[in-house]
C-alpha cells in the first residue's frame, strides 16, 4: 500500500533539500551519496533505491524547485502567464541559493552526465512553457508563425544572461519588455 504524503513524500524532499543546499554552498563537487545522506538523514541505500546516481538526485531537486517556484501555469491570459513565467525566473535567479546551483551546474561545460541532464530539464522547461506561447499564439497575441520553443528561448535567455553573466538585477519592466517584443 502506497502512502501519499506520507514517510516517502517526506524522504523525497528531504533528499533533495539536502542535495540542492549541498550544491549551492559546496559545489558539484561536494555532492555525493555520503553527503546528502548525512544532510537529509536518509540512509545511504534508501536514495540509491530510489535514485541510480547523484546525478540523478541533483536533477530531480533542480526540476523540483523549478516545478515549486516557476510555475508554467495558464489561465484565460497567455500574454499575462508569459510575463508570471518569466518574473518567476528573474526572481529565482535573484535567490543566492539558486543561482550557486545554477553557478555549479554550467561550471562544467565539458561534463557529458551534467550536459545531458541540463539538456533533459531544458527540454522539459521549454516545452511546458511553450504550451503557454502556443495559447498565446491561438488567441492571436503571438505571431503563429514562431516555433513556441524560440519564443520561450528570447524571453528567458535574456533573463539568464543578465542575471547570471552580468550579474545585474532583472526588474519587472524589463521582463515585461522581453514578453511584448514577442507578442
Amino acid at each position: 500500500m502506497k502512502r501519499p504524503g506520507g514517510r516517502t513524500r517526506r524522504t523525497r524532499e528531504a533528499v533533495l533539500s539536502a542535495a540542492y543546499e549541498i550544491v549551492a554552498e559546496q559545489g558539484y563537487d561536494g555532492l555525493t551519496v555520503d553527503a546528502i545522506a548525512s544532510a537529509s538523514g536518509v540512509h545511504k541505500t534508501t536514495i540509491y533505491r530510489r535514485w541510480t546516481t547523484v546525478d540523478d538526485v541533483l536533477f530531480d531537486a533542480v526540476l523540483a524547485r523549478a516545478e515549486q517556484v516557476i510555475p508554467l501555469e495558464r489561465t484565460d491570459d497567455a500574454v499575462a502567464d508569459l510575463v508570471a513565467m518569466a518574473w518567476s525566473v528573474a526572481e529565482n535567479l535573484a535567490d543566492p541559493m539558486a543561482r550557486a546551483v545554477a553557478a555549479a551546474t554550467l561550471s562544467r561545460p565539458d561534463d557529458d552526465a551534467l550536459g545531458n541532464l541540463s539538456e533533459q530539464f531544458w527540454t522539459l522547461r521549454i516545452e511546458g512553457a511553450s504550451r503557454i506561447v502556443a495559447a498565446a499564439q491561438s488567441d492571436g497575441a503571438i505571431d503563429s508563425a514562431l516555433d513556441p520553443g524560440v519564443v520561450v528561448e528570447r524571453i528567458v535567455g535574456p533573463i539568464w544572461f543578465r542575471s547570471m553573466v552580468l550579474r545585474r538585477p532583472v526588474d519587472r519592466e524589463f521582463v515585461e519588455s522581453l514578453v511584448y517584443s514577442v507578442a
